[in-house]
C-alpha cells in the first residue's frame, strides 16, 4: 500500500525553518509496517502545500498542539478524495472524539503496535474507529474500538526507517525509556506512557547509537533517570562511552540526580559518554509553586532545604561536568506575579543557565486542566496568552515580561558570558582535547543563537494572538 505520513505544523510555527530534530515518530510508524511503501512530509521544513492528489491508499497525520487546526484542514482534504485518514499523537490522544470528526481512525497512545493493527484493517475493510494503546478502560461513546490493555514491552522494536527522510537533520532521535512517576500537573507524559519506566534492552540502544554520523537527542523523560533507573543509565552510558568516533549528544534532565552519589555517577557518566547539553525542567524558584504544581521532588529538594540554595548547588554540579544547561521555567501560577520573571531571569544570569520562559498551559489529558475546568479557571486561548486564568497577572504584562527576557536573556553579551563560562567548565577537564573544548565552545554559541531565534518567535506569536484582545 501506498502510504503518507505527515508531521502537521503551522506556516508561522517559531520552529518552522528551524527546528534540528528528525520526527522519530514517522520514522518508527513505518518501521513497523515496513511492508508498505512510504513517504514522509515534515510541515516544519518541508512545503505547507500539501499534494492532496497524490495518489496514496493512507494518508497518517501526526498532530503537534499548534497545528490540530491545519491537521484537520489536512484531514478533511484527503477524505473528499476517499483517501483514509488516520490521525494521532498527543494532542489527538487527549481530544480523540473532535479528531474522528476529521478521521476515518484515531490511534491513542502509542503507535508500534497499533500502527500495524489499523493498516492490516484498512485492507481488509475492517477499520475501527479508536486504537488505544493504554492499560486503562476507553470509553469509546458507542464507537467501534481496538484497545491493547497494556503498555508494549520495549524489547526487540522495529528498526525506525530513518532514511525515509529527504532532508538531513542536525540531531537524529533515539529513546531509552518511556513513561514517568512525578506526574507534573501541567505535564501529559505519564497519562501517556505510564508512571512507571519501561526500558529498551541496553545492547539494542548502543546498537542503534552506533550507526549515528551526527548529534543525537536522546528523548528520555530524563536521562539522568531516578532511584530506581540509576544502575541502567550507568550501564547504558558506559557502553556508549567504549563507541569508536562516538558523537556528541544533548537530552532532557532533572536536577534531583544532582542531589545524590549515585545520581552524581549517571551525571558523570553521561558527559563521559558524550552529553554536552541539557534541558532542565526547573519550572519555578519558589518552594509553593514547585509544592503544587508536583516538581519539588525533582528538584532534588527535602523539606527544610533552601530551595535556591540547593537548586544552585546541583545545577552547579552538572554544569561542573561540562554540560550546558537552559533552565525551562513554567510561570503563571497563582502565586506567580510580574516581579517572578524578573526574579527567575536574575536566578538564571547568576547561574549562567539560557532562560526559557513559558506561561503555565492547561492542556487536555493534565490534572493542571482537570483541576482548573473544575474551579472554572479556564479561559479563551485564542484570544489570551494562555487558558490558565491569573488573579493578577494580565496579557500585557505577561507579553511585556516576556520581550524583556527574551530580549536580556539572549542578547549577545549574555550569550558570550554563557560560552564563555561553558568554556572554563570544559578546560578544567583532562578528558577534553583542545579540539573538544573548541568544539563544544561553538556548539554552545550556535545553540543559544538560534535559541534566542526561536524563544523571540514564540513571543511573537504571543503578541500577534492577544493584539486585538490587549488587556
Amino acid at each position: 500500500m501506498q502510504i503518507k505520513l505527515i508531521l502537521s505544523a503551522i506556516e508561522n510555527d517559531p520552529l518552522r525553518k528551524k527546528d534540528p530534530f528528525m520526527p522519530l515518530s514517522l520514522a518508527i510508524l513505518a518501521g513497523s509496517a515496513p511492508e508498505h511503501s512510504y513517504k514522509f512530509t515534515d510541515m516544519l521544513w518541508d512545503s505547507i502545500d500539501i499534494d492532496y492528489d497524490e495518489e496514496v491508499d493512507i494518508v497518517g497525520i501526526s498532530v503537534r498542539m499548534s497545528a490540530e487546526k491545519i491537521a484537520f484542514e489536512i484531514a478533511d482534504e484527503f477524505r473528499k478524495r476517499k483517501v483514509k485518514v488516520v490521525m494521532g499523537g498527543p494532542q489527538v490522544s487527549v481530544n480523540p472524539f473532535e479528531s474522528l470528526k476529521h478521521a476515518d481512525a484515531v490511534a491513542i497512545g502509542e503507535g508500534e503496535k497499533l500502527w500495524p493493527e489499523i493498516v492490516k484493517n484498512i485492507k481488509n475493510n475492517e477499520l475501527k474507529d479508536f486504537y488505544v494503546c493504554s492499560p486503562l478502560k476507553f470509553d469509546s461513546k458507542g464507537h467501534s474500538v481496538f484497545q491493547l490493555q497494556e503498555l508494549p514491552s520495549l524489547e526487540n522494536l522495529p528498526k525506525p526507517r530513518r532514511e525515509l527522510f529527504r532532508r538531513n537533520y542536525t540531531f537524529e532521535m533515539v529513546f531509552a525509556s518511556r513513561g514517568c512517576p512525578i506526574n507534573c500537573d501541567f505535564c501529559s507524559v505519564s497519562r501517556i506512557f505510564g508512571s512507571k519506566y519501561r526500558l529498551r534492552p541496553i545492547d539494542e540502544v548502543v546498537n542503534e547509537i552506533s550507526d549515528f554520523q551526527k548529534y543525537y537527542y536522546l528523548i528520555d523523560d530524563t536521562v539522568f533517570g531516578r532511584n530506581n533507573t540509576y544502575d541502567y543509565y550507568i550501564e547504558l552510558y558506559d557502553k556508549i562511552a567504549k563507541i569508536k568516533d562516538k558523537n556528541y549528544w544533548i537530552g532532557q534532565a532533572n536536577l534531583n540526580a544532582a542531589a545524590s552519589d549515585k545520581g552524581r555517577k549517571v551525571i558523570k557518566k553521561a558527559a563521559e559518554a558524550g552529553m554536552i547539553y541539557a534541558a532542565i525542567g526547573m519550572e519555578s524558584i519558589n518552594r509553593d509553586v514547585l509544592k503544587k504544581s508536583g516538581s519539588f521532588s525533582k528538584m532534588g529538594l527535602k523539606n527544610n532545604d533552601d530551595v535556591l540554595e540547593k537548586m544552585k548547588e546541583n545545577i552547579r554540579f552538572i554544569q561542573d561536568q561540562g554540560i550546558l544547561i537552559s533552565g525551562w521555567f513554567t510561570i503563571g501560577y497563582d502565586d506567580d506575579d510580574e516581579k517572578t520573571y524578573y526574579s527567575t531571569l536574575k536566578f538564571c544570569e547568576e547561574m549562567n543557565i539560557i532562560p526559557v520562559f513559558t506561561p503555565v498551559h492547561a492542556l487536555k489529558g493534565t490534572d493542571l486542566y482537570d483541576r482548573l475546568k473544575l474551579e472554572n479557571k479556564l479561559t479563551d486561548n485564542h484570544t489570551n496568552v494562555t487558558n490558565v486564568k491569573h488573579p493578577t497577572l494580565t496579557n500585557r504584562q505577561v507579553i511585556d515580561a516576556n520581550v524583556y527576557v527574551v530580549k536580556k536573556g539572549f542578547e549577545f553579551t549574555q550569550v558570550l558570558k554563557r560560552s564563555w563560562f561553558f568554556m572554563s567548565k570544559l578546560r578544567k577537564q583532562k578528558s577534553n582535547s583542545v579540539g573538544d573544548i573548541i568544539h563544544k565552545t561553538i556548539f554552545a554559541l550556535i545553540t543559544q543563537i538560534n535559541m534566542g531565534k526561536i524563544t523571540r518567535g514564540e513571543v511573537n506569536k504571543m503578541k500577534n494572538k492577544i493584539k486585538d484582545n490587549e488587556q
